[in-house]
């Protein structure tokens, strides 16, 4: 995997407050249970090493719009300064338009296109797990093409050049998956539903 260099786009805050919408208590339950289902990979802040951050990202429609996790959040240990509201997404320029106080999560962009592509999603989970990857054809899943870099246009247009309207689970070649559902008890069952199925595979 590719080592964390920060965010490969401009953000452009046209509102600096911590966000507090009712799902991010949701979401910061399910970015622990993630963690404990060994889905979360951690590392030292690049810019902070005393910091943990992790590899991996969570999101939820709001409106027309959507919260994400901020780029470098340890997803085990969230809190609402940890989430960052979408307000405008320009693939072209590379330029988000955002709420909150810290920079949205390196795949926001891939977030936005999905949101765009599947009008039946409203949370999507992005995490990392090595038995998925070693076992997702086994079960069906669809995967990418190929390995892209992370926060690229590249890796977003990978996805949704095999986005279908069914999936529920994504893999991302080389690199992690992605949960979509309608709610984040259905993203995150998803991913459950899936490992107990690899668990019984590789007789875990």
């Amino acid at each position: 995997m590719e080592q964390y260099k920060g965010i490969k786009f401009n953000v452009l805050f046209l509102d600096e407050r911590i966000l507090d919408y009712p799902i991010l208590e949701e979401l910061i339950e399910w970015g622990k249970k993630l963690s404990k289902l060994g889905c979360i990979l951690t590392y030292p802040n690049p810019e902070h090493p005393e910091i943990t951050s992790s590899a991996g990202n969570l999101s939820a429609r709001v409106g027309d719009r959507f919260i994400i996790t901020a780029a470098g959040s340890n997803l085990g240990a969230l809190s609402n300064n940890n989430f960052v509201e979408v307000l405008d997404v320009d693939i072209s320029e590379k330029l988000i338009q955002a709420k909150g106080i810290e920079e949205p999560s390196s795949e926001t962009m891939l977030h936005y296109s999905i949101y765009q592509n599947r009008n039946d999603v409203q949370v999507i989970f992005h995490g990392h797990n090595k038995q998925l990857l070693a076992h997702y054809s086994q079960l069906g899943l669809k995967s990418t093409k190929k390995w892209c870099p992370y926060g690229t246009l590249e890796l977003m247009e990978s996805v949704c050049e095999v986005l279908g309207k069914d999936e529920s689970i994504l893999i991302m070649k080389d690199h992690g998956f992605l949960s979509f559902g309608k709610t984040c008890q259905q993203a995150g069952n998803n991913i459950i539903n899936v490992l107990n199925k690899i668990a019984k595979i590789s007789g875990a």
